[in-house]
């Protein structure tokens, strides 16, 4: 694992004048965990899109580690994301929800299968 920080991280979205996220500055330390807690709408699921990479921040830093990913393509910043409801693909078991992103690296069944066993 890495620490993960936000340094002054805001989101935009093009035709707005609001921002969806402003100001986010956090910093999550190697081994910590973190729950994102709030209403709808005030920016949680937005921040980690940010993290894992499939929004872009308007401005600020994403920091995996010492590395400043805010402009790395999702597909090189190893994380995923797992979602609370079965939105995305409901007729897959837990395991199979998590093991996806791993056939999508390419690793092979047999090799995924160890590393989902606790």
């Amino acid at each position: 694992m890495a620490s993960i920080a936000f340094d002054q991280v805001e989101l935009t979205y093009p035709g707005s004048t609001t921002a969806a996220v402003k100001d986010l500055g956090l910093e999550i330390e190697d081994g910590e965990f973190m729950v994102p807690v709030g209403p709808a709408g005030c920016g949680k699921s937005t921040s980690l899109r940010m993290l894992a990479g499939p929004e872009e921040a308007t401005n600020g830093r994403i920091l995996i580690g010492a590395e400043d990913v805010t402009r790395r393509a999702p597909e090189d910043r190893d994380i995923a994301m797992l979602f609370q409801n079965y939105a995305l693909y409901p007729h897959m078991r837990v395991a199979d929800h998590m093991a996806f992103s791993l056939r999508m690296a390419g690793v092979q069944k047999d090799a995924s299968g160890e590393r989902l066993r606790p």
